[in-house]
């Protein structure tokens, strides 16, 4: 391709939730994506040459810093079959009282996936990626980009890519934060306490993937509309975290932590999900996220889609992206109209339960054979 016509070609972005082992459902859906591509387009690629900018938080963080490295969406989705029991193996109790798991397992096996010493800037990287963190010394956002033109790349180019990945994924309660010297613009190194970017308004890194590809600020200025962006969202897994009646009273200072982490998870995907669906145009023939959510009954008093349709008409605008978003309700009624009667929602969605790998590969390879249609998607490819 000329470079005059690759510069006026559409942007694909990618942007990959948060979720443990939940990232199991994401990553089958990008097996999916990888294949259907291959058969539409004739061409044996991986994505990161279809996708140029791939966006992950925590579990995202992984599987984008893997495909920006050109493996496959196979090989990272074996990443949680052989390591998931082993990084997901409880610390004796007394340990608990900080975090429930040893860093160090899922450290070793992020050197090796992510070729130690590759850095963040590194050129073996080929495509541009967002990993959302969050620096829990200065209470900031961080999100690491390798993009030549970010204001902040001087600063992190030289970060290991696995530090960055593991600062990404360091749940409180879960993992103890990651330590990071970062240089500040005088050229020092600062040394940084990071935690899971899940931590933050940015579990579902999609709309900001969406502002770093737009907003001349962060560096690309890409055009919008939508014959002009794709952004794939892809989820994992959301259901409402209730507390049976009367317990709550008896929750520990763990508990509460816990279900914190998980609800602004849960709040923030709502939130970003609709804005996104406002502002975006939904490919034909593909199920909205919203009525995923509703009539999956895994969340309450959001609005449906002829609510979003007028709101959208009302502001007057047309359509900034074209945007598809796949997830699924970890609901016992969903799960049966997937044909898994026999997973139990409650214990599936937890996202360090380790004994339900198999369960969670499942729902992910049912979900990517309802919702991965790419020949809706093929004139951007």
């Amino acid at each position: 391709m000329s470079s005059a016509a690759a510069s006026i070609r559409p942007r694909r972005l990618l942007a990959i939730d948060g979720g443990g082992l939940l990232g199991l459902i994401p990553a089958e859906c990008l097996i999916a994506i990888e294949k259907q591509l291959n058969d539409l387009t004739g061409t044996q690629k991986p994505l990161c040459e279809r996708f140029d900018l791939i966006a992950g938080t925590s579990t995202g963080a992984i599987l984008a810093a893997g495909l920006a490295l050109g493996k496959t969406a196979a090989e990272l989705r074996d990443f949680y079959l052989e390591f998931g029991r082993e990084i997901f193996k409880k610390l004796p109790i007394w340990y608990r009282l900080w975090h429930s798991y040893s860093s160090a397992p899922l450290e070793q096996h992020l050197k090796d996936v992510f070729l130690e010493p590759t850095t963040l800037g590194s050129d073996r990287l080929c495509t541009q990626i967002l990993i959302v963190s969050k620096n829990a010394t200065l209470g900031n956002d961080w999100f690491f980009s390798n993009n030549p033109n970010n204001r902040f790349f001087k600063n992190n180019a030289g970060l290991s890519l696995w530090q960055v990945v593991r600062a990404s994924t360091a749940a409180p309660t879960y993992f103890p934060p990651q330590s990071i010297a970062v240089l500040d613009d005088a050229g020092n190194k600062r040394t940084y306490e990071f935690i899971d970017g899940g931590v933050s308004s940015y579990n579902n890194p999609a709309l900001q993937v969406f502002l770093e590809a737009t907003v001349p600020d962060y560096g690309n200025g890409w055009s919008m509309g939508a014959d002009k962006i794709l952004l794939l969202s892809l989820g994992t897994g959301f259901n409402s975290v209730a507390i049976e009646a009367g317990k709550a009273a008896k929750y520990n200072l763990i508990d509460w932590a816990q279900y914190m982490v998980k609800e602004l998870m849960n709040d923030a995907n709502l939130q970003q999900n609709v804005l996104l669906q406002i502002i975006g145009q939904r490919p034909p023939l593909v199920r909205s996220a919203t009525s995923e959510l509703t009539s999956s009954g895994a969340a309450k008093g959001i609005p449906n889609d002829a609510a979003l349709r007028e709101v959208g008409a009302s502001l007057g605008a047309q359509k900034v992206m074209t945007y598809q978003r796949m997830t699924i309700g970890l609901t016992r009624q969903r799960l049966d109209l997937l044909g898994l009667p026999d997973i139990d929602p409650i214990k599936v969605r937890e996202m360090d339960a380790a004994d339900q790998i198999p369960n969670m590969q499942r729902v992910g390879i049912a979900v990517a054979k309802e919702q991965v249609h790419m020949e809706a998607l093929k004139g951007f490819f």
